[in-house]
C-alpha cells in the first residue's frame, strides 16, 4: 500500500512539473541585453502589465532570456520564477554597434554603386541610337527596382499616439501616409514591406525585427506631433548616425518642404529606439502637430497626403539614385 501510494506521489509530481514547465524549445529562446538610462533600473514584474508586482530589478547591460511575449511585454525567469519586463528596454545581444555599423555601410555601398550604374546607363543611352517610344518603354528599369523599404506606421491599436485638439489619432494619420508611400515607393519598382497595414499595435522590439530579418535598405517610420503650446509647428526628420542615416534624412526632409508649406524644423540626431537599434539605413519624420489647429486641419486633407508621400518618395528616390 506504502509503495502504491509513493509511486502515485511520484506520477502526480511528473505531472506537475511538466503542466509548469516553459513550454518553449531551446531554439525559441533569444538572449537581449538591457538597455536603460545609467543609474535607473528595468523592474521585472509577476505579469504582463505595469501594475504587476515587482519581483526583481535589472540594471543597464544586464542580460535576459526570453520565452514569450505578450502586450509589449516579455517574459524571461527571474531567482526561478517566471518575471515580465518591457519590451522596449531590451536589444538583442547579437546586435552591437559593429554590426549595425556594418549593416548601415553594406546599404550606402549598395546605394552608391546603384548609382554608377545609373550613370554608366545614362551614358550609354546617349551614345545608343534613337528608338521608337514603345521599345524604349518596354526597356524602362523603374529607379527603384532591387531596393526594399520597411514603412513603419507609428503607434496603432491600444496605442494611439498623439491625439489631436479635435479627437484626431496619431496612429490613424501615420497609417494613411505610409499607406500612400508604400504605393509611390511600389509603382517606383520597390519592395515594400509595412510593418503593420491594420489598426493593430505593433511593439517597438517587432518593429525592428521586422526591419532587422528583412533585407531592408532604408527603414522610414511616420509620425504626428504634439505639444502643450498651440502654436508650435513644423515639420522634422530624425536620424540616429552623422554617417549613414543623415544624408538620407536631409534627402526625405527636403523632398517634404518642397511640396508642403509647414515650417521646416530641419533634420535632428535622436536615439529613438527604432533608429538607434536598428541595423538598416534608418529614419523617422515627424510631419506636422496635431496639437496645432492650423497644422491639424490642413494634415487630414487628401492633398496634404499625398503631397507628403510624393515628397518622402522622391527624398528616398533621389537619395538611391544620386
Amino acid at each position: 500500500m506504502n509503495r502504491l501510494i509513493t509511486l502515485t506521489a511520484g506520477v502526480i509530481l511528473l505531472l506537475l512539473s511538466l503542466l509548469f514547465a516553459p513550454s518553449v524549445m531551446a531554439a525559441d529562446n533569444e538572449t537581449y541585453m538591457v538597455d536603460v538610462v545609467d543609474g535607473s533600473s528595468l523592474l521585472i514584474r509577476d505579469e504582463p502589465s505595469s501594475s504587476g508586482e515587482v519581483v526583481g530589478k535589472l540594471q543597464n547591460g544586464d542580460q535576459v532570456t526570453v520565452f514569450d511575449e505578450a502586450y509589449g511585454w516579455v517574459k524571461t525567469y527571474y531567482n526561478n520564477q517566471v518575471g515580465w519586463v518591457a519590451s522596449q528596454h531590451l536589444f538583442p545581444v547579437e546586435q552591437n554597434q559593429d554590426s549595425l555599423h556594418k549593416r548601415k555601410q553594406t546599404a550606402m555601398y549598395k546605394k552608391q554603386n546603384g548609382s554608377r550604374l545609373t550613370e554608366e546607363k545614362g551614358k550609354q543611352k546617349q551614345n545608343s541610337v534613337t528608338i521608337n517610344n514603345e521599345q524604349e518603354q518596354s526597356q524602362t528599369v523603374e529607379p527603384l527596382t532591387g531596393y526594399t523599404f520597411v514603412l513603419d506606421a507609428g503607434h496603432g491599436g491600444k496605442d494611439p499616439g498623439a491625439i489631436g485638439i479635435d479627437g484626431t489619432y496619431e496612429k490613424d494619420l501615420t497609417l494613411v501616409t505610409a499607406s500612400k508611400v508604400a504605393k509611390n515607393l511600389k509603382a517606383s519598382g520597390a519592395n515594400v514591406i509595412l510593418t503593420r497595414y491594420d489598426d493593430t499595435y505593433i511593439s517597438l522590439e517587432k518593429r525592428i525585427k521586422i526591419s532587422n530579418r528583412s533585407n531592408t535598405d532604408a527603414f522610414i517610420s511616420f509620425h504626428y506631433n504634439s505639444f502643450p503650446i498651440s502654436t508650435v509647428g513644423g515639420i522634422s526628420t530624425y536620424h540616429y548616425t552623422d554617417d549613414e542615416d543623415l544624408e538620407l534624412a536631409e534627402n526625405i526632409q527636403s523632398g517634404i518642404i518642397d511640396r508642403v508649406s509647414l515650417k521646416d524644423k530641419g533634420t535632428k540626431q535622436a536615439d529613438y529606439r527604432v533608429l538607434k537599434k536598428n541595423s538598416d539605413l534608418s529614419v523617422l519624420i515627424e510631419l506636422g502637430f496635431v496639437s496645432n489647429p492650423a497644422e491639424l486641419g490642413e494634415i487630414k486633407t487628401e492633398a496634404y497626403q499625398n503631397n507628403v508621400a510624393a515628397g518622402i518618395s522622391e527624398g528616398i528616390q533621389h537619395y538611391f539614385s544620386h
